[in-house]
């Protein structure tokens, strides 16, 4: 077969998704919608189709809501799930990750002091702050979801306990403090390789101690589900590392205590009545990179699939 005409090249997208930038007093901020693959382009249903909607939000969307929309249409065609994945992140730079998520992903402390971050000098940074979770998350709650649910979707019956929240290293640990300081928020948390260990684990000693002291318990409980890597915390030598980089990886892995830090806050909050459950995986021979992808997999097969 020959092609008759030279091709045309057209910006590609992914069928039944939108976007827009959202102006803020924090910066621009670019969120990605996408819903099922079976509904028209104007977001309607069949007429038949009846089943539950879900929605997953995530932080980072730049990194991981094209492999959310991914897995999510794979579930809609082998589970009949339904789904709209709603990514926040940032206009496009030259890096995936932008340095903006340093504030908006990681909690204040009680003190309001946080650790130096160091250069590859080995000197403190000062250009970069932390701690500005809260303000982060209530332009999610106050702009994002009130315009998708309210505006986008607000023809369809969205429950209220069909809502998760994922996000991957600082956005995992930006979803703990957001179980721990707005619980009511999505009922299902799903925090990839969280970095507990950030600024002394003061996420533990703060959020975490306020969360699990609550006078009145979360009703209903919330559920919780932490996933990392086995190289996380047990590093094994790469080809490319010097005898130098391999100890170094592997000293700071050991302090990092992926997966210590995981199984004791997993302890913890077992008891806890305002949570129903808690659940965690860890995934061989998985470094804090790819941690990411299976972490996103996992976590929304859980939610989607077994109703976590």
């Amino acid at each position: 077969m020959t092609q008759l005409d030279e091709p045309a090249l057209e910006v590609g997208s992914f069928p039944n998704s939108c976007q827009y930038t959202a102006k803020t007093s924090r910066g621009d901020y670019v969120v990605q919608i996408a819903w099922p693959y079976c509904w028209n382009k104007d977001r309607i249903p069949p007429e038949e189709d009846e089943r539950p909607v879900s929605i997953l939000y995530l932080v980072d969307g730049n990194a991981y809501f094209a492999t959310a929309v991914d897995v999510s249409r794979r579930l809609e065609f082998t589970d009949s799930t339904r789904t709209i994945v709603v990514g926040i992140g940032y206009p496009k730079t030259k890096y995936i990750y932008d340095w903006r998520r340093g504030p908006d992903l990681t909690p204040p402390t009680r003190d309001g002091k946080f650790d130096d971050l160091l250069g590859s000098d080995g000197k403190p940074r000062d250009d970069v702050t932390f701690g500005e979770a809260d303000q982060f998350l209530s332009f999610i709650q106050n702009d994002v979801m009130t315009f998708v649910e309210n505006d986008l979707f607000k023809h369809l019956p969205l429950g209220a306990d069909r809502k998760a929240l994922f996000g991957h290293s600082y956005g995992g640990l930006f979803v703990l403090n957001a179980l721990f300081t707005k619980p009511t928020l999505f009922d299902t948390f799903i925090a990839a390789s969280p970095s507990i260990s950030w600024n002394r684990r003061s996420v533990v000693s703060y959020q975490e101690a306020d969360f699990r002291a609550r006078k009145t318990p979360v009703n209903p409980p919330r559920g919780l589900l932490m996933t990392w890597g086995s190289l996380e915390q047990d590093y094994q030598r790469q080809p490319s590392d010097t005898d130098e980089d391999y100890e170094r990886k592997k000293k700071e892995a050991a302090e990092e205590r992926m997966r210590d830090n995981g199984l004791e806050m997993a302890e913890r909050l077992r008891s806890c009545p305002s949570i129903r459950h808690v659940r965690h995986w860890e995934f061989k021979d998985e470094d804090h990179g790819s941690a990411a992808v299976t972490g996103l997999q996992r976590g929304l097969m859980q939610f989607l699939i077994n109703k976590m």
